[in-house]
């Protein structure tokens, strides 16, 4: 496979601890089986980056539902960040994991704290303004790097607000585009947004895919189907059986339709963000 930079990676679970009405993963179960099935296949990519020489760069964990409720995921990042050739590791969560407890398992494994990246998503619907900044407050207090953002749901600009207010300035709060609105944002909904976001303006743009500009990136299902990015639905080959070659990788999608598929493009706009755009820390 050819040198890749941004490694994206998603398990075999879709369940979350959340109830979010819009989301397929609301509260759905899962069982021992596939707690054990999603770990043995974590695990194996895990391997896989460690023992391929080839294989460095950043991996960024980007589930369905929610992973970092589960210790293993922890010991998972741990194991990558103790490689030399990982210069950061991290995964996407709604921030419910147990603060003390989750960084003690990733200590306990040698995880390198210094690579360690969190990107939490803030859920108005299912946790306060002030509980997910205490969150925030707690992961900061522990050296851990990390953003927080939100959907931009124009009900919910209130409360975003007021997560912004508790939370302290050097951190970054993101504002995704709200998919399905139906309509534009009012000028006074932009305004709001980007007081929170200044980086809000990229979200409102149409990003036209082109699949030359994302050649050092690459999205890994469970079963070590390999794909352009989080958007792609057509596997180019596969991480464990001969590996795939992105070169021959042709993007079908008109737009990159979401930061995790945009950000893979580059380019001076995206320096703000250092070596790795993908884990959305601005550089101080």
């Amino acid at each position: 496979m050819g040198r890749i930079r941004q490694w994206y990676y998603r398990g075999s679970l879709r369940s979350c601890n959340y109830a979010c009405p819009y989301c397929p993963f609301s509260k759905r179960s899962h069982s021992e089986a596939a707690l054990r099935r999603d770990r043995e296949r974590l695990f194996r990519f895990v391997s896989y980056m460690r023992e391929n020489k080839e294989a460095g760069g950043a991996v960024q964990i980007v589930p369905y539902g929610e992973a970092l409720i589960h210790p293993y995921y922890w010991e998972a990042l741990a194991v990558l960040s103790r490689s030399g050739r990982i210069d950061a590791v991290g995964a996407q969560s709604n921030f419910s994991f147990p603060v003390e407890k989750m960084l003690s398992v990733y200590e306990e494994r040698g995880g390198a704290r210094e690579k360690l990246r969190l990107w939490g998503t803030f859920h108005p619907a299912m946790t306060s303004a002030e509980d997910f900044a205490g969150q925030c407050r707690r992961i900061r207090e522990r050296n851990v790097t990390f953003c927080a953002g939100a959907v931009g749901v124009p009900e919910n600009i209130s409360e975003i607000q007021k997560l912004r207010e508790l939370l302290s300035d050097e951190i970054y709060l993101w504002i995704n585009r709200m998919d399905g609105l139906k309509r534009s944002y009012t000028e006074e909904e932009k305004q709001a947004f980007l007081a929170i976001d200044p980086y809000f303006s990229r979200e409102l743009l149409r990003h036209r895919a082109d699949d030359s500009r994302c050649r050092d990136s690459v999205f890994v299902e469970a079963d070590g189907t390999v794909k352009g990015c989080v958007l792609c639905h057509r596997g180019f080959g596969n991480l464990y059986e001969g590996g795939a070659d992105k070169a021959d990788f042709a993007c079908a999608r008109k737009e990159c339709g979401c930061y995790m598929a945009y950000n893979n493009q580059g380019g001076d706009e995206f320096s703000d963000f250092g070596t790795y755009p993908a884990f959305r820390v601005p550089e101080q």
